[in-house]
Order: C-alpha cells, then structure tokens, then sequence
C-alpha cells in the first residue's frame, strides 16, 4: 500500500482479508523504491491518489513491473483518471467504494482485466458528443467564457450553458479544468475532434476591417 494514510490502509486490508484473500500489507509510505526491497515482491500495489499518483505509478511499475496496480481515486481525482491508465494503473477505485469492491477489483486485475467504475468507463470507451457539444466544448477549453462562446455561435448564453453541462456529464467531469485534461490526455478521437472543431470555429470567426 503507496499511501500515507493509515485509516485507509487498515480499510484496505480489512477489506481484502474479509472477503478471503491472504494479505501481506507492505505499508510503504510513499517511498515507492520500498517495494522493490521487501523481501516478498507484491503481487498487488494500492495506491492511494494524494495528488502525485500518476508519478507513483510510473514508479511502481518500475520498481515492480510484474505487480498489478491498483489506484484509488479521491472524490475530486476524477479529471485525472485517464492518465493513470495511461501510466500503467490496472484498476481505478473510487474511495467511496473501497469497502465493498476492492476485493473484487483485486480479482479483477489478477485475472488479466483492465477495472473502473462505471462512471469513468468512458476512459475506456470513447464518448460521443453532438457536432455542437464538441463545438462549445472546444470554446470552453480554449478558454472562453460562457457569453462570449454565446457570442461567437450566435446563440443564447443560457444554451451555452445546456450543451456544456450536458459535455461535461457524457465526459464524467465537473469543470472546465477537468473537462480539459480529459480531451488532451484521454481519447484521441475526441481530443482531435474538438481541436478541429474549435479551428474551423477560430477560421469561420468574422474579421475586423483594418482601418
């Protein structure tokens, strides 16, 4: 267990030794090179998302490449879910759900299987947004505001405002930000999508008569 949360790490293995496995709890901190020392290699590293996951993830799968790796995410890690796939994460675990699904989550990566949440599968699965979703999303990322995306598609802030919140629940994310790191580190599709979407929007963009 990669975390310095102690409460946690008890929850973790009560967990695991309550639905039958044999545990070994190797609490390392957040020294990740640990591991690699233990006199037993893991077979099962849980991370606990404390703002550096992605890093110690990378890390495990160094020092332990042949450990499977399991990342629990806090309640607002989402928006950086997709790049710890990308760093090697076997399974993603809400901290919500710990109690009841961690064990099954072991199971799950033990048996070859990639485990999220049902509300992150669109890690996994790529989205689909309507032509206008992906317009105003590619605004918002840009860096508009809500009157000024109004402004440019020529229609009503307050339908600015419905396609984005719809975006952001296909996306699973609550803001801009997340919405953000979710298009340039997660799905190629949709990330070129709404790239080419927000050109086309900066080229169609009326131009000011020189003077």
């Amino acid at each position: 267990m990669i975390s310095d949360d102690q409460a946690l790490a008890g929850r973790v293995m009560s967990s695991l030794e309550r639905d039958g496995l044999v545990v070994r709890l190797e609490a390392t901190g957040r020294d990740v090179s640990a591991l690699a020392a233990a006199k037993r290699r893991p077979t099962v590293v849980v991370v606990a998302d404390q703002g550096a996951a992605e890093d110690v993830v990378r890390q495990a799968r160094r020092w332990v490449p042949n450990a499977a790796v399991i990342v629990i995410l806090s309640a607002t890690g989402h928006g950086d879910a997709s790049r710890l796939l990308s760093a090697g994460a076997d399974a993603l675990l809400l901290d919500r759900d710990v109690d009841a699904a961690v064990a099954m989550a072991v199971r799950a990566v033990g048996a070859g299987q990639v485990s999220v949440p049902s509300e992150l599968r669109h890690l996994i699965q790529p989205t689909a947004l309507s032509h206008r979703e992906r317009q105003i999303l590619g605004l918002a990322v840009a860096g508009l505001t809500n009157a000024q995306i109004a402004t440019r598609l020529f229609i009503a802030e307050s339908t600015v405002k419905t396609h984005l919140s719809s975006a952001f629940r296909r996306l699973g994310v609550h803001s801009r930000r997340e919405a953000a790191a979710m298009v340039f580190a997660s799905d190629e599709m949709l990330r070129r999508s709404v790239l080419t979407t927000l050109r086309l929007s900066h080229a169609l963009e009326p131009q000011k008569e020189a003077r």
